[in-house]
């Protein structure tokens, strides 16, 4: 009998060894997965990023009114379609060429076009305040021009600059802005809050918290143009240009296009329902799209490097990376999404207060629009990589009629914010699956092709 039980006992502790060194393997496989470890240096800032901005929300629903949020939404939402116009897509173009002499001169040109474009766009809301406030039922907004001036230049060097680390595989740099931009910006607004300025001190210290990650990545990339003694001039500037003209000519649109699909139904809903409305999807858009879209950003740089990469040194691997993100991220974002749709709308009205009530219901609407992006997103630059943005001009014309009229169909038979919601969640995710599939045809038919001229080759 003991004899048994001893037996018993040897066979469950083998068991148990095996589960151990199974265990151990995989956690070997992961540290030795490059991009799966930069992945997680990436999120890993993402997350703490996450954390303090949602960790505060709370506090600041209760400082600021959902009008107020709404008013910050909208301004959020200009500068978000401005961005996309701030380089005339060259950042794209940044992680292309083989030498950093000309990815450092095609930065430098970023750099001076986002110069013009925010003077530029400061100047043109200062011209049309008037008509654009009557739009937007905002009399206010439209007259701090100044501030969208100084918002686009901070946020557009910010993103140029991203681009260089992500290049030179900077991840645990750029990983400490995220966190080093959301205490900046919520304590800043916490601290604005005391001073009963509206609307202003949360777009001041959204202002602030831009700022405070763009200073590290302008230091990575001037050591590194001294180091390699790189400098560029007007010939350097105009020949990269040329030789990346693809991109203002067919990225720029697509660009806009996916801009105008991200933050015009913000400025939508606020014009036909009233900033109120407004507030309530951009916080359910914090809650549920900002953990997602940030997330999703970490995968798609180390996705973007290691594809840049491929297609000049080993093409045959870059189908298989495709579907292993693909496969990966779906697996995650589901997990995530079921987790807020199951207990946020309950913890809405105990977290941000009764008057944030609406955003709960939201949140269950958009759910399967944000895993859609959340997947489609995470490899979208493949179409870049491969130089295709015929593809992406093409996508974005078929997501804004999609998107844009679902939302006029909404106004045009006056129906709820709530039906408008509906509307929009379901065109959306229509536009990410077209998106998704756009980019699998792109990548497979760029691997049919290779392992058709390695066959001619070898014949």
């Amino acid at each position: 009998m003991f004899k048994k039980i001893s037996s018993l006992r040897r066979i469950q502790d083998i068991r148990e060894l095996f589960k151990l060194r199974h265990i151990l393997n995989l956690l070997q496989k992961l540290k030795n997965d490059g991009f799966l470890r930069s992945v997680f240096v990436l999120a890993s800032g993402t997350i703490i990023s996450q954390i303090i901005i949602l960790a505060t929300l709370p506090i600041l629903t209760r400082l600021y009114s959902p009008t107020e949020y709404g008013t910050y939404s909208m301004y959020l939402s200009i500068i978000g379609i401005l961005l996309m116009v701030i380089s005339f897509s060259y950042e794209n173009a940044i992680t292309l060429p083989e030498d950093d002499h000309t990815a450092s001169s095609v930065l430098s040109l970023s750099l001076r076009i986002c110069v013009g474009v925010s003077i530029a766009s400061g100047i043109g809301i200062y011209i049309l305040r008037d008509p654009l406030s009557a739009w937007l039922h905002e009399s206010y907004l439209t007259h701090y021009y100044l501030f969208f001036i100084v918002a686009l230049f901070g946020a557009g060097f910010y993103q140029i600059l991203n681009y260089w680390s992500v290049r030179k595989k900077y991840f645990r740099q750029l990983a400490r802005t995220k966190y080093t931009q959301s205490i900046g910006q919520v304590s800043s607004q916490i601290g604005l809050s005391l001073f009963h300025i509206g609307p202003l001190g949360l777009i001041i210290g959204d202002i602030m918290g831009r700022f405070g990650g763009l200073i590290p990545q302008w230091r990575l990339w001037r050591h590194d143009v001294k180091r390699q003694e790189i400098t560029s001039g007007w010939s350097d500037l105009k020949d990269s240009a040329y030789r990346y003209r693809r991109f203002p000519i067919l990225s720029m649109a697509s660009n806009v296009l996916n801009s105008i699909v991200l933050y015009v139904p913000t400025i939508l809903l606020a014009s036909i329902y009233g900033p109120q409305v407004a507030g309530w999807f951009a916080l359910c858009q914090r809650i549920l799209g900002s953990p997602m879209t940030l997330i999703m950003t970490s995968v798609r740089n180390v996705y973007l490097a290691e594809s840049s990469n491929y297609m000049i040194n080993s093409p045959s691997r870059m189908y298989p990376l495709f579907m292993k993100t693909v496969r990966n991220v779906f697996l995650v974002g589901a997990f995530i999404i079921l987790l807020i749709v199951l207990i946020g709308p309950s913890l809405f009205p105990f977290l941000f207060g009764e008057e944030w009530k609406e955003s709960g219901g939201f949140i269950r609407i958009l759910s399967i629009m944000y895993l859609s992006q959340f997947v489609a997103n995470s490899v979208g630059s493949t179409i870049d990589v491969m130089e295709r943005q015929d593809l992406h001009l093409y996508r974005e014309i078929v997501r804004t009629i999609l998107i844009l009229g679902s939302l006029f169909l909404a106004w045009y038979f006056h129906q709820s914010a709530n039906v408008a919601i509906w509307l929009f969640s379901g065109a959306s995710t229509l536009g990410y699956i077209l998106h998704l599939g756009l980019s699998w045809m792109s990548v497979r038919k760029y691997r049919t092709n290779h392992e058709q001229l390695l066959s001619r080759e070898r014949g």
